[in-house]
């Protein structure tokens, strides 16, 4: 039996839910599993029956309106390189104790590191090498952090024996402006295909009676950081009661340690944490949700078109979004710029045969890779 050392992100639960489905293939053949990671991620992959070591987070800095904020994740860069070592320390005293054959990193920096000391294999999996800053960051202070990014971060995850980005290969790579151009890394990284989540089709009565309308659905679907979420969720209320006429409006809160039974609200309900987010994104008429990377994945190899709407400054999220749109397969609304006329008008483009076609078409290339299957290959090879 292998033992395998799960590292994984821990600023909200996309890193967290994506790698599900590898600790499911791993679990499915024996191996002895401990993860690591923070705040709402660890109580979810607590939830999930797994063993995880609660370590504090290192992230980048948003404001209180939920915004990455390039300029104060400058200020306070010192003191998170120092909470990346004190990790470090942290990481190798867990690993000691669970005695690892291999170590699997999910954008984890400081648990590679951890591996290094020790002479532990490890196998990284990240779409991120470098922070793009926001249009509205000061030129000076974005061109500081994106080579910064790139020039530790090639540093660090240069320790890695192996290398995976969960994307298609270019021109289709949705992480494109935080992958290419960006070092020794990504000229040695392979691409793997996209990785999400396992899907569940159980349906719960509440939701299944809901289902029953006679109204077109919207499904939102809000995720991120917890910082970040109250501010999309008003505004997805705002457009479902401004649509409650026409559409039935199905809000996910994207809160793992909430209610699962919905809540009424004006134009449709209201789920903390949506149980049968699966079924909904299969049946709905539209699906809007936030831009990050396993979301979009999930998008795609389901062929369904949708609306993003990326966190307001948030670099990466812009990048997947303003991709997604170029390869025809989802409509970008930045959230400052998000209205009902905006949503209403992005509608029309969603709905076009086009768009279904493009998606389609790129679903069949990209379940053509086994994401996960090539993690697991690169975790028991010798």
């Amino acid at each position: 039996m292998k033992r395998v050392y799960i590292a994984i992100f821990g600023s909200g639960l996309g890193h967290a839910t994506r790698m599900m489905a590898v600790v499911r293939r791993l679990q499915q053949d024996g191996c002895d599993l401990m993860c690591s990671s923070s705040e709402e991620a660890t109580g979810y992959l607590r939830m999930q029956g797994l063993a995880c070591n609660d370590i504090p987070l290192v992230d980048v800095v948003f404001t209180e309106n939920g915004n990455f904020s390039a300029t104060d994740t400058m200020k306070v860069a010192p003191w998170l390189i120092l909470k990346v070592f004190k990790q470090v320390g942290i990481e190798a005293r867990n690993m000691i104790r669970f005695r690892p054959d291999v170590l699997l990193s999910d954008s984890l920096v400081s648990s590679v590191m951890a591996s290094k000391l020790l002479g532990l294999k490890s196998v990284t999996v990240l779409n991120q090498l470098m922070l793009v800053s926001s249009p509205n960051t000061p030129r000076r202070v974005a061109k500081l952090l994106s080579t910064g990014s790139i020039t530790v971060g090639n540093e660090f995850w240069e320790l890695s024996d192996r290398i995976l980005f969960p994307d298609l290969p270019p021109p289709y790579t949705i992480s494109e402006s935080n992958l290419w151009d960006s070092g020794t890394v990504g000229a040695r990284a392979e691409y793997i295909g996209l990785l999400t989540l396992p899907r569940s089709y159980d349906l719960d009565q509440e939701t299944e009676k809901i289902l029953q309308t006679r109204k077109k659905i919207i499904f939102w679907q809000v995720s991120g950081p917890a910082k970040t979420r109250n501010h999309f969720l008003t505004k997805a209320r705002g457009a479902a009661a401004a649509l409650g006429a026409e559409y039935l409006s199905i809000i996910s809160a994207g809160n793992p340690l909430g209610s699962s039974s919905p809540t009424a609200i004006e134009g449709g309900y209201l789920y903390d944490w949506c149980l049968s987010k699966d079924v909904l994104i299969d049946r709905c008429d539209v699906m809007v949700s936030r831009a990050g990377h396993v979301t979009i994945s999930d998008l795609i190899l389901r062929g369904k078109p949708s609306i993003l709407v990326p966190i307001a400054a948030q670099s990466e999220q812009i990048g997947n979004a303003t991709k997604a749109q170029k390869l025809g397969v989802a409509v970008c609304i930045r959230e400052e710029e998000f209205s009902v006329k905006a949503f209403v008008d992005a509608l029309v483009y969603v709905g076009s045969d086009e768009m279904k076609r493009r998606c389609a078409d790129l679903a069949d290339y990209a379940g053509q890779f086994d994401a996960v299957g090539s993690i697991v290959r690169a975790l028991t090879a010798n």
